[in-house]
C-alpha cells in the first residue's frame, strides 16, 4: 500500500513539473529542464525514448551552455 501511494505522489509531482515547465516555455524560466525533470520523475511506457528525443533538441543544448556559463562566471567571481 505504501509503495502505491509513493508512486502516485511521485507521478503527481512529475506531472506538476511538466505543466510548470510548459508554462515556463512561454515565460522566463528554465522550461525545458523543468519538463525533463518532470519526465524523469514520472513513470510511463516510452519515457526513455521521449527523454532521448528531447535531449537531442537545439533548445536543450542552448540551455545547457547558458547554465554552464553562468556557473563558471559565478565560480570565477567568488574565487578571485
Amino acid at each position: 500500500m505504501k509503495k502505491m501511494a509513493k508512486n502516485v505522489a511521485k507521478n503527481t509531482g512529475g506531472v506538476c513539473l511538466i505543466i510548470l515547465g510548459c508554462m515556463m516555455i512561454f515565460t522566463p524560466g528554465p522550461g525545458l529542464f523543468t519538463i525533463l525533470a518532470g519526465l524523469y520523475i514520472t513513470s510511463f511506457p516510452g519515457k526513455h525514448v521521449l527523454v532521448a528525443k528531447l535531449k537531442k533538441t537545439k533548445y536543450y543544448n542552448r540551455y545547457l551552455v547558458k547554465i554552464e556559463s553562468k556557473i563558471k562566471s559565478k565560480f570565477k567571481r567568488k574565487h578571485k
